[in-house]
């Protein structure tokens, strides 16, 4: 009657200024679509954008989505609601919405169902126009504050793997590698040392950024790498930073944290940026360069 096909998640439609959108998170989980939902204040829905492998792309139905008010378009959304039959899903009409002029969308990193590399989504931010459906089921597990970034406090014992773990994915070697290190230095230590680590919510963005080691009396950040390459090291000096940026108070003292001490020239990289490096030795302890007294 309205126009817009049937299988779909998101089908604008050619008889009706509609764009009708349906979203089922369970689903969609199987894709990388975990963002859809209510934000905790129930101010704006987030919807995932359409293309089940690798990189979205701004056309087809995501480009009507964003596209709505140019076309004069109505948005529609669904969600799913218990099943007719088979695996034929009922839908229930939320209401009519209409995307954040400020900041319509976000991209996120999210899997595809067909491989374990990450890839980029869209996730569109949708406010309510009128009256809609509100029901507890439908909220979303992210926090949705894109401009302004959350910083906190997270305990260690949650994660110690340096990279944000999706659901279902095994952790690599290398991050296996990482974990054992930070133990061992966490075992180094010893007493009188609290540990914890930083969650930065970065604004424009959903998913939270994790460092590794966080001591909150020296005010110090450590990123860990399971080897003293280059590239290695080259990435821990570009997370520090950009980690940096968002911590109070500023000029967070840097450190990388490595298994074995690094050439002279990365030492050089490393000091460069006003880092350190500390690094395990043969006899199982560890040393700081440069020396501090």
């Amino acid at each position: 009657m309205y126009g817009g096909g049937r299988y779909g998640g998101m089908e604008p439609s050619a008889k009706s200024p509609n764009v009708f959108i349906y979203s089922d998170p369970s689903r969609g989980e199987a894709f990388g679509y975990t963002f859809d939902g209510w934000d905790p204040d129930e101010e704006v829905f987030l919807y995932t954008g359409e293309g089940h492998e690798g990189n979205q792309r701004m056309t087809a139905g995501n480009l009507a989505l964003l596209e709505h008010r140019m076309t004069q378009r109505a948005v529609r959304l669904f969600v799913a609601d218990g099943v007719v039959t088979g695996t034929t899903k009922n839908h229930r009409y939320v209401g009519e919405f209409e995307l954040d002029p400020v900041t319509p969308y976000t991209s996120e990193r999210a899997r595809s169902k067909s491989s374990p590399e990450l890839r980029d989504v869209f996730v569109f931010r949708l406010l309510p126009v009128g009256d809609y459906l509100d029901r507890a089921a439908d909220r979303s597990s992210t926090v949705d504050q894109p401009g302004v970034a959350r910083v906190r406090q997270v305990g260690l014992e949650n994660n110690q793997v340096t990279t944000m773990l999706m659901p279902a994915t095994a952790p690599t070697v290398a991050q296996k590698r990482e974990a054992e290190l930070v133990a061992r230095y966490l075992a180094w230590t010893g007493i009188g040392h609290v540990f914890t680590r930083v969650e930065i919510i970065p604004p424009g963005h959903l998913k939270p950024l994790y460092t590794d080691i966080y001591d909150a009396a020296a005010h110090e950040l450590y990123e860990v790498k399971a080897t003293a390459t280059r590239e290695a090291v080259r990435m821990a000096v570009g997370q520090l930073l950009d980690y940096r940026r968002h911590l109070t108070p500023p000029h967070a003292r840097l450190t990388v944290l490595l298994p074995k001490r690094p050439s002279a020239d990365l030492l050089d990289l490393i000091g460069s940026v006003g880092a350190a490096c500390c690094y395990e030795t043969q006899d199982g302890s560890f040393a700081r360069w440069p020396q501090t007294s």
